[in-house]
């Protein structure tokens, strides 16, 4: 088998079917096959999984669990179902739009040996509010680890990377994340580069009921600096010269959300960054933080809010008239 999609699912009955039909689509010149992890879902999701399996019975593997255990128990226990010399992800709410996705990524990947992870371009799809927006503007064709470390930039939907990379298989802290996509492509590119194509091969789907989605500002901080104080554990004494990115990344997220809870008068909600901060950096001291935090005036973030707020609101208003692709057949 050369490539497994790894698809995730759970109450999508609106989505599931176009998730898998973009994928079952594709066109390729090599084997492979869907694997679905149905998680216990209590509307027609299940059901529509098994539609799909009966008619793809020798290319489609349904994992349907009887009770709900949760998106990373679901991932944990579906990702090692997957026997593809590479893996590639769609969730159950998002699609591809190209046929030859599949291809072009393992292409590349099988042309060069050095490179662990292949992703591209993927559009933004805000369903709740009908409008799009394109990812990775601006983004480098070729990167590593240490720009990974920097900042998350890689969609799951636009994701293939060779499988059996980890010999002992996911660490036990994976459990503790949120979400699983940050920390799996980190341990990924500990064992090679990173190729980015340009085309939009995929949309990623965001809206209410999805897991970032639903998260409040707060909770969204917890698990991006969750994510980050795991890593950072993971590769301390394995690999330095990546903790290193980490951990300033980290700083920099932390220093970037006590300035906004201090303007915006949450002082309680800074002071426990602050407290995270210490527990992790522990040669920061309060004023050291209160100046990092401080050097952007209150007039110079309010220009750049409102500045950045109107391209936004512009580019989203024009978004809204220009249609979804979709793979046909």
């Amino acid at each position: 088998m050369k490539v497994s999609v790894l698809m995730l699912a759970y109450n999508q009955e609106r989505y599931i079917d176009e998730a898998i039909r973009s994928v079952m689509l594709q066109q390729t010149d090599f084997p492979f096959e869907l694997v679905i992890g149905n998680d216990g879902s209590s509307d027609r999701t299940g059901a529509i999984c098994r539609e799909w399996q009966k008619r793809y019975a020798d290319r489609i593997v349904l994992i349907d669990r009887p009770k709900n255990i949760g998106l990373i128990p679901n991932f944990m226990q579906t990702y090692p179902c997957c026997k593809g010399t590479y893996i590639a992800i769609c969730e159950g709410d998002d699609f591809w739009t190209d046929k030859s996705k599949l291809q072009r990524q393992v292409d590349f990947l099988d042309a060069h040996p050095d490179y662990a992870i292949c992703f591209h371009r993927v559009i933004n799809y805000y369903a709740d509010r009908g409008t799009k927006s394109l990812s990775n503007g601006g983004q480098i064709t070729d990167t590593d680890i240490y720009d990974l470390a920097r900042s998350n930039y890689i969609s799951n939907v636009s994701a293939v990377f060779r499988n059996h990379l980890l010999p002992d298989g996911l660490p036990e802290w994976f459990g503790e994340v949120s979400t699983y996509d940050y920390a799996l492509h980190m341990l990924n590119a500990q064992f090679g580069k990173i190729h980015y194509m340009k085309r939009p091969m995929a949309v990623y789907r965001q809206h209410g009921k999805a897991i970032w989605s639903q998260a409040a500002e707060t909770s969204k901080l917890d698990i991006s600096l969750k994510v980050r104080e795991l890593l950072m554990e993971y590769f301390r004494d394995r690999r330095p010269d990546v903790y290193e990115p980490l951990r300033a990344s980290y700083i920099t997220i932390c220093l970037n959300h006590i300035r906004q809870y201090r303007s915006t008068n949450h002082p309680a909600t800074a002071e426990a960054v602050e407290n995270r901060l210490f527990a992790h950096c522990p040669e920061w001291t309060l004023p050291r933080i209160r100046q990092a935090a401080g050097n952007l005036s209150n007039r110079q973030r309010r220009f750049r809010f409102a500045w950045t707020k109107m391209l936004k609101n512009a580019r989203a208003f024009c978004s809204y008239f220009i249609p979804l692709p979709r793979i046909r057949g």
